[in-house]
């Protein structure tokens, strides 16, 4: 039983950090997007929530944590490139 439930602990670990590095790649994907490909203050949000969304499918229900860790630094390179941009309040979970 205890071998069975390691093994489950560790495919499940091994899952989350699939999830993650999926998720640090788009993440760096939108921010190069944001850094040289994106014209306007439209395209950026969408750039923005279309990551979030992402975000929201690998990890239902932590919109938050979206909102603290990754939303101030896709917002930092929008406002370097367009100047200052208000840190509107995000969209509301799905």
């Amino acid at each position: 039983m205890r071998i069975v439930q390691e093994k489950l602990d560790r495919e499940a670990v091994r899952e989350e950090t699939r999830r993650i590095r999926r998720l640090q790649r788009a993440v760096a994907f939108a921010q190069q997007m944001l850094a040289t490909q994106v014209r306007t203050k439209g395209e950026a949000s969408v750039v923005i929530e279309g990551v979030r969304r992402y975000a929201l499918d690998l990890f239902p229900g932590k919109g938050n944590v979206f909102d603290l860790i990754y939303r101030p630094r896709l917002l930092r390179i929008l406002g370097e490139r367009f100047g200052p941009v208000r840190s509107a309040s995000p969209n509301p979970p799905r």
